[in-house]
């Protein structure tokens, strides 16, 4: 059985308890919703982190490129929005046919969403359908100009030829392509007139 001395404690340490859930729920009232927000997704820090990645790009319900990567970092709430492949990435290109027609690998790459600019670095690789490939540390793809670029040194490889330079720039397909400052040995097939 309860007495009255128990009684008057209990009911002093349920006035006090009460107290102190008004007073932490009142002063919670004045906190603006960006600090509530800083809280769980603090400045600098990406909106989303998504691991074993793989989109598909497609238009009028043809896949025109898949995007494989284990790793991809979203940074939507900055000035210049960005998603970042901290692991690498494979983006592959289709055909009408749904035939690949090339792809471009890298150790490392972001994607500037306002620019429509993919930027891979380290180990790049691009090759094509007819196995041209072109080795550097750095290449940019501007989607909007159906272009790849590089200012940096790069090696191609067409058939058994091997062509060394600074600077490159292409198609997406790299049929129409051009190294800016070439370092290499270019053999050249000459016919002899008889």
């Amino acid at each position: 059985m309860l007495n009255k001395k128990k009684i008057k404690h209990i009911k002093s340490l349920s006035i006090a308890t009460t107290w102190l859930v008004a007073v932490l729920f009142l002063s919670c009232q004045n906190n603006n919703i960006d600090k509530i927000r800083s809280f769980s997704h603090p400045p600098g820090s990406p909106s989303l982190v998504a691991n074993d990645v793989e989109l598909l790009f497609s238009d009028s319900a043809k896949i025109n490129f898949m995007l494989n990567a284990p790793l991809v970092k979203i940074f939507d709430d900055v000035d210049d929005p960005y998603k970042e492949f901290p692991e690498g990435f494979v983006i592959t290109q289709f055909n009408k046919n749904n035939d690949i027609t090339s792809y471009i690998k890298a150790d490392y790459g972001k994607y500037y969403e306002k620019k429509s600019i993919w930027e891979a670095r380290q180990n790049v690789v691009a090759v094509t359908e007819t196995n041209d490939s072109l080795l550097t540390d750095i290449l940019f793809w501007d989607e909007e100009k159906n272009q790849i670029y590089s200012d940096q040194f790069v090696k191609f490889i067409q058939n058994e030829d091997i062509i060394t330079g600074i600077g490159f720039e292409s198609d997406l397909q790299m049929q129409r392509w051009k190294i800016k400052e070439i370092k290499g040995t270019i053999l050249v097939e000459v016919e002899e007139e008889e």
